[in-house]
């Protein structure tokens, strides 16, 4: 039985392939004809069957590519995707805070395909009534006032780690698995009220991976990508059951993930049931509180949102402090003022309030500036799910001479989002947007238009109604572990090749033998 569903299954996976090959060679074709995007400039065109995007993912580091593209052809150009497709890259303000707003976009179906496998009823998939249903649910918690409470819990977590760090008997140490088990930590404590060794082990090395998943591209997986856009739902599930795989580890991650939701829900309701004290984390408020309908959320829609707290909270901020140990091994006269102004402002006191944390002028321009420099979410793909225009905040050329104000999109169309890009324009951010200068917050010289994102008008939290729910939460972490760390240790590069950014839609710090990893000689000051 094994074997023969096994072969319907591949017969199946091939069928769906071979058809669909067939009808984007004949769609490409069409729609090269009739599209606008093909008389915008971009680079030149590699090989048919790949395009640019082996280019714009497969890169020695992250950016080497785009970065020039944008510098050559400016916020707005084309790029060509598998059989020729044409991709629109953007960058612009007006055009992506058009796209991240609006209703007429919506995730492109390789990611919403990719994103339910894994969480396949969160609030990341979400839409309309449910969507905000949810939304309006976990915002008490992770307003300002909302993850204040928490600080107890990231200190702890900050300071398990300081204490492992002491108790190196080497000087040269890997802090990423460091700083992956300390925001692990945290958000177990803060979100899920469980710890660490309560979480499946395969689940929390399943999770680990996912964000390698966007990292680790190669020519097959782009391929898979492109043809994947247009298989339906029922075929991506058929890959998933594969008993190997990144889509069969999705599909596991997903079923471990209702597990542990599922024990922890019913533990918190029963000890609710009980009359016990109510502990302050997420889940045991959501069980609880009614909203504003009158109804409490069910058991089964708090239990949907246990991997992607875990996903979301976990390895984006760990990369992010990862590059900022590594930002500040590269410069330090930046680490020594931060360290500085931590000694000064903290005395080693601890814990400190948010509102002190804040009221660290260097500390924060420093954690911008890493954002800015460093957004681990540096590609989002979405569909346009309507005919419509891009509004420009920079007009364009294109290739027969027409100027465009703003771009006529055709439903359909994919568009990336180069968050990463976005970041280092330097009409938006200065003539020395490549560089790591923190001061420029301080100066007041970053850019000032209309709000994209939540946070700084940078996009490393994306924006609009898929803004991350728990940002405020990500920054405290930050402020907290920087503070801890810097304040007690010095952090100087490794002999050899440092750390790189490296990835597709997103970006990890990896080693030169290409694994991830942040190696930094560290040294106790304090």
């Amino acid at each position: 039985m094994g074997n023969i569903l096994g072969g319907d299954l591949y017969k199946s996976l091939g069928a769906a392939t071979v058809a669909s090959i067939v009808f984007l060679l004949f769609r490409a074709i069409a729609r090269r004809r009739a599209n606008i995007i093909h008389n915008i400039p971009g680079p030149p065109s590699p090989p048919w069957l790949l395009g640019n995007l082996p280019q714009l993912f497969i890169a020695d580091q992250y950016g080497d590519h785009e970065f020039a593209w944008q510098k050559l052809y400016g916020a707005v150009y084309r790029v060509r995707g598998c059989f020729g497709q044409n991709r629109l890259m953007v960058s612009d303000a007006a055009a992506m805070q058009f796209i991240v707003n609006s209703a007429k976009f919506d995730f492109s179906p390789v990611n919403i395909n990719t994103i339910k496998l894994m969480h396949r009823k969160s609030l990341m998939v979400a839409k309309g009534e449910h969507h905000r249903r949810l939304r309006a649910a976990f915002n008490p918690s992770f307003s300002a006032a909302g993850v204040r409470k928490y600080q107890p819990v990231i200190l702890k977590a900050a300071q398990e780690m300081t204490s492992q760090l002491e108790h190196s008997t080497s000087q040269l140490v890997d802090v990423s698995p460091l700083l992956a088990t300390a925001t692990l930590s945290a958000i177990c404590e803060a979100v899920l009220g469980c710890t660490i060794q309560e979480l499946d082990e395969e689940f929390v090395q399943i999770t680990s991976g996912v964000v390698e998943l966007g990292t680790r591209l190669n020519s097959g997986s782009i391929l898979f990508g492109a043809i994947g856009t247009h298989l339906p739902g029922w075929v991506w599930d058929l890959g998933a059951r594969l008993p190997t795989g990144p889509l069969s580890d999705l599909r596991k991650g997903q079923y471990l993930a209702k597990q542990i939701g599922k024990r922890l829900v019913r533990d918190k309701i029963t000890a609710a049931r009980q009359g016990l004290e109510r502990n302050n984390d997420v889940f045991s408020e959501l069980v609880t509180i009614k909203q504003s309908d009158g109804r409490p959320l069910t058991e089964e829609e708090v239990e949907d949102q246990t991997s992607l707290m875990v996903v979301a909270g976990q390895e984006t901020t760990a990369g992010t402090l990862a590059f900022g140990l590594l930002a500040l091994a590269r410069h330090p006269d930046v680490q020594e003022n931060l360290r500085h102004e931590i000694h000064s402002t903290l005395g080693g006191k601890t814990p400190a309030s948010d509102v002190t944390y804040n009221n660290m002028p260097l500390l924060n321009a420093f954690i911008k500036e890493v954002l800015r420099l460093y957004p681990i979410l540096a590609l989002e793909e979405r569909i346009t799910l309507e005919d419509t225009s891009l509004p420009l905040a920079q007009s364009i050329t294109t290739l027969s001479g027409q100027p465009l104000s703003q771009v006529p999109i055709q439903k359909g169309q994919i568009i990336t989002l180069a968050i990463a890009s976005y970041q280092r324009l330097e009409s938006l951010w200065g003539a020395d947007a490549d560089e790591f200068k923190p001061s420029r917050w301080i100066e007041g010289t970053t850019y000032k238009g209309d709000a994209i994102g939540p946070y700084a008008n940078l996009l490393a939290f994306f924006g609009g109604p898929r803004t991350c729910l728990g940002w405020r939460f990500a920054i405290l972490e930050m402020q907290i572990i920087f503070c801890e760390l810097v304040g007690k240790f010095s952090f100087a590069l490794a002999e050899g090749e440092p750390a790189r950014p490296y990835g597709s839609s997103m970006v990890a710090p990896v080693l030169a033998t290409g694994e991830k990893g942040t190696t930094l000689h560290v040294t106790r000051v304090l």
